[in-house]
């Protein structure tokens, strides 16, 4: 009889809680560095509901030193609901934001509402903006003091964008304006005004690219002659001619020398710059040329 009040007794006694999960103890740091190699997207949809640890960490300002986001037209992400999704890093960053990537999707709203509220940023980069973005850091870089990088791919910027970047972001090092004049074929006609206003504006330049762009040899001395420090120099499909003095001084000047037939089999948007290519095709091209002449 006694063994069975035992028994009972020792049933009626609760078992021992389960011990936390092995993350929860973690120091804060550590899990932040954990924590942000996920994606944006999904520390706020799901990392940060596991948890209250998690959800307490997913809201302190360092978690979002960084943001990359991108448009996929294969998730039922609309490119407004990515705006929003950028918005709420960049009030979580309080100020904290150093690096941001945004791609195919972005407004000049969005770049006010970045450049507000990010006066340390030290990289942005825009991919696929096209048109959305154009005139937006003429009026922004002045937020933007302590700017690094400035990696612009497939996107319209004018020229007074890069005036005010060069006057506002005494700082930058790095300047991609790769493939901005996406909206026509390649080398449909000869300008150096972005080239003029870079060698101008920019004089601390180390890293340069220039991919498709339409500038000529005008433009590239004035670059050599402006921005003396320059290592690395992308000038591929460029229509410029580096016989002669020019191209002497290119490879005497620039260590790291991209030059106008070099491959862009290892440019990340190498994929893009076919379809660009395949695009404006003979056929395409002087098909464009034909309905426009229709309708005069």
């Amino acid at each position: 009889m006694l063994n069975v009040h035992k028994k009972l007794k020792a049933s009626s006694i609760a078992p021992p809680p389960p011990p936390s999960p092995p993350w929860v103890d973690l120091p804060a740091e550590i899990t932040i560095d954990i924590l942000q190699r996920l994606g944006t997207i999904e520390i706020l949809e799901s990392v940060q509901r596991v948890c209250s640890t998690w959800w307490k960490v997913c809201h302190d300002p360092a978690m979002w030193r960084v943001i990359d986001l991108k448009y996929d037209p294969n998730l039922n992400r609309m490119p407004l609901v990515l705006e929003r999704i950028c918005r709420i890093g960049v009030d979580r960053s309080q100020g904290q934001l150093l690096k941001i990537s945004i791609q195919n999707f972005g407004s000049r709203n969005l770049l006010k509402y970045i450049a507000e509220r990010s006066t340390q940023l030290r990289h942005l980069r825009v991919v696929m903006g096209f048109y959305d973005f154009a005139g937006g850091l003429a009026v922004y870089a002045k937020n933007l003091p302590y700017l690094e990088e400035l990696h612009m791919h497939f996107t319209l910027i004018t020229q007074e964008d890069i005036e005010s970047v060069g006057r506002s972001c005494s700082l930058l090092k790095t300047f991609l304006l790769n493939a901005d004049a996406c909206d026509r074929p390649k080398n449909s006609y000869p300008d150096d005004g972005q080239a003029l206003t870079i060698a101008r504006s920019m004089p601390e330049l180390r890293h340069l690219g220039l991919l498709l762009n339409n500038l000529t040899n005008v433009g590239l001395q004035a670059i050599l002659d402006g921005c003396p420090h320059l290592v690395s120099l992308d000038l591929r499909y460029c229509n410029i001619d580096l016989e002669g003095n020019i191209g002497r001084r290119c490879r005497q000047q620039i260590v790291d020398l991209r030059q106008p037939h070099a491959s862009t089999h290892d440019y990340e948007f190498d994929y893009e710059v076919w379809l660009y290519f395949n695009y404006w095709s003979s056929d395409n091209y002087d098909s464009a040329d034909d309905s426009e002449d229709e309708n005069w």
